[in-house]
């Protein structure tokens, strides 16, 4: 099966009441009769945080937020906590995303260094069938923001 990455966009007051301790993560993530709102980004997480910020796990505000980023709610689900963007966060990513060109991402897809830095999977990277595959899914995860920053959404970020 493997780590997939999900984002899920919330709204403020819910995100309010899952920091409060009103609200419980675990319930929310795992309540399969709601799942509307996830974008599951399957193994591309990794890749995707790769090619926008050049590096394994660092980064730079507001990028960095894109996957890795944001406060953590404190709860192992399995693969370290689950984390959490304010609406605010979610705008300067939805924005940083937007001004990006699908050429300057391209070419910011290095399998060498992918490989050189454990990029999950840690499959043998190659340069065509791994670049379609790894930036459909940042497509979706830029529209994802970009229609989360447009109903002035929070996002939750983790790893199941």
């Amino acid at each position: 099966m493997g780590m997939i990455g999900y984002l899920k966009q919330i709204s403020n007051e819910l995100l309010e009441g899952i920091i409060e301790g009103k609200e419980h993560i675990t319930d929310l993530i795992y309540n399969n009769e709601d799942q509307s709102g996830s974008l599951d980004i399957d193994k591309a997480w990794h890749a995707i945080h790769f090619i926008l910020n050049e590096s394994a796990w660092e980064g730079q505000y507001p990028l960095i937020n894109v996957i890795l980023g944001g406060t953590e709610l404190g709860v192992d689900l399995g693969y370290g906590p689950a984390r959490y963007l304010t609406n605010e966060e979610v705008r300067d990513v939805a924005l940083s995303l937007s001004n990006l060109n699908e050429n300057e991402i391209k070419k910011r897809f290095n399998p060498e260094k992918m490989k050189e830095l454990d990029i999950y999977p840690s499959i043998a990277w190659d340069e065509q069938g791994d670049l379609e595959y790894v930036f459909s899914y940042y497509e979706e995860v830029k529209k994802y923001y970009i229609e989360a920053s447009g109903k002035n959404s929070a996002m939750l970020l983790y790893i199941s």
